[in-house]
């Protein structure tokens, strides 16, 4: 089994920052980078071979950029973290959004575990 290759998206600085730290004690969860920008974002999923990205969902939402960057890159999951970071939304080429409800950065760390091992 390899590392799970995980790039941040925008985050509220705390979440990210609480996510860092779980995120750094996990040996099969890889953290690739931060990239705020939608265009930076969009061109380093690829380049840097992600295979989970986390971004911040304002509204509770799917963010219009999940859909980009799953369409660009078909093996992508997006893992969509609320605001308060207490429930996110996971998103890949199947047809289908899992609602994950947690709260803390350690219950987000397996999903985004289990947004990138999870095939249907």
């Amino acid at each position: 089994m390899h590392s799970v290759r995980v790039l941040f998206g925008a985050l509220p600085e705390s979440l990210r920052d609480a996510l860092v730290e779980v995120i750094s004690q996990e040996s099969d969860i890889e953290l690739l980078g931060v990239c705020d920008g939608t265009s930076l974002l969009l061109s380093m999923a690829g380049e840097l071979r992600a295979d989970v990205v986390v971004l911040g969902a304002a509204d509770g939402g799917l963010p219009g950029v999940a859909t980009h960057l799953v369409d660009q890159y078909p093996d992508i999951r997006v893992v969509a973290v609320a605001p308060e970071g207490r429930a996110a939304l996971v998103y890949g080429l199947q047809p289908r959004i899992d609602t994950f409800s947690g709260s803390s950065p350690a219950e987000l760390a397996k999903a985004i575990r289990a947004a990138c091992y999870e095939t249907g």
